[in-house]
């Protein structure tokens, strides 16, 4: 009898050892599927792998498509300023486009192969994407405050702290001087666009917001969340109007978009940091925000129906395209948010979207990019 109580007793413990591994386990995969990198958490990482692991569309050729771009980031150059300027677009278009061209490739370069790491788990992306920006920390000593420097480097050189957040995790990586860059060099110079009125602030703000998640610097990062609540306050209109670009005449559809996209992308970021969801319609953030998606995508759809020019200035078509996708790169990340057969028809054809593009095959702004391959998480 007392040899049986003995072994029952050893079971007992077995059987509790065995539960405690369990609950161990468990509680490791949760918290891995619960990081975020900003733009990005680990769960919408894992539903693509997944996806793409089981041969699913459009996932297998938004992949595709990203590591085509990935493999080619890997063989270009690093062209890296000791002192960043960029001049005005308007009165320097040709140095405008060569000097932004240098910022946002980098950025764009750094943040592709960081995601292809993401998903592929091949280090090759990853080694090259920490020597970018290794370089950019090494040889970048100033940022001009003047000029369309703070706006490009906010709308462009995201990319490299969407970078940084997605390689954030990897131990072997130095990270102690591209913390001191994006602090004390990046910073300060997206502040100056942060602090303007129109779609400067809103590429600010999420420039700011995703520099300080990188940082994790909780109490400027929940600053910037009401300052994005002010945004979206201050910004749509009463139809959802973009007050500060319709005045734009014939580019004010565009500037629409253009600030449109960085604020959205803004609520993603708070959302995957803190919880809170400004895309809900029932909180009075999100019914603004969908009337100004709402209000947009009628004219998209009916862009000569924009009451804020003359026909006269249309003078070309709009229309989509691969490398002119603007407005479809957005509506393809809000068909992830909304329940919007509207939204969801509008991008159809033209998946796997890419994002991030004007009109040629050089990137222009980093914001919701690769919709179609990750979806935000909601």
């Amino acid at each position: 009898m007392h040899i049986i109580k003995i072994q029952k007793k050893f079971i007992v413990v077995l059987i509790l050892i065995f539960l405690i591994i369990s609950l161990l386990f468990c509680w490791k995969r949760w918290s891995f599927d619960n990081q975020t990198y900003g733009i990005y958490t680990q769960k919408s990482i894992n539903h693509t792998k997944d996806m793409v692991k089981a041969k699913k569309e459009p996932y297998v050729n938004a992949q595709q498509q990203l590591l085509s771009l990935a493999d080619k980031a890997l063989k270009e150059d690093v062209k890296t300023p000791f002192l960043l300027n960029i001049p005005p677009a308007y009165k320097d278009s040709e140095g405008h486009s060569k000097t932004s061209e240098n910022l946002t490739k980098s950025a764009y370069n750094a943040y592709v192969l960081s995601l292809a790491w993401k998903l592929t788990d091949e280090l090759k992306y990853k080694i090259r994407a920490q020597q970018i920006l290794n370089i950019w920390t090494k040889n970048n000593r100033l940022i001009s405050h003047k000029d369309d420097t703070p706006l490009v480097s906010a709308y462009g050189g995201v990319g490299f702290i969407y970078a940084g957040l997605l390689l954030k995790g990897d131990e072997q990586w130095d990270q102690s001087s591209f913390r001191k860059w994006v602090k004390l060099t990046y910073l300060p110079t997206v502040k100056v666009a942060r602090d303007k009125e129109n779609n400067w602030a809103d590429w600010g703000n999420l420039a700011s917001l995703a520099a300080y998640s990188y940082l994790d610097d909780k109490n400027k990062f929940n600053k910037e969340v009401e300052y994005t609540k002010h945004l979206i306050k201050t910004q749509i209109g009463i139809d959802g109007e973009m007050v500060k670009e319709i005045n734009r005449q014939k580019n004010g559809m565009f500037y629409t978009y253009f600030a449109l996209a960085p604020l959205t992308q803004s609520i993603d970021i708070i959302y995957n940091q803190t919880g809170v969801n400004m895309f809900d319609t029932k909180t009075k953030e999100g019914e603004k925000i969908k009337r100004a998606l709402d209000n947009f995508y009628f004219y998209t759809n009916h862009p000569s129906q924009w009451p804020y020019y003359k026909l006269k200035d249309l003078s070309t078509p709009y229309k989509q395209s691969v490398y002119n996708n603007w407005s479809i790169t957005l509506y393809e990340a809000m068909s992830g948010i909304y329940d919007d057969e509207n939204y969801r028809r509008y991008v159809a054809s033209y998946r796997p979207v890419i994002g991030g593009y004007l009109t040629s095959e050089t990137p222009h702004h980093v914001v919701w990019n690769f919709p179609t391959l990750l979806k935000p998480d909601l």
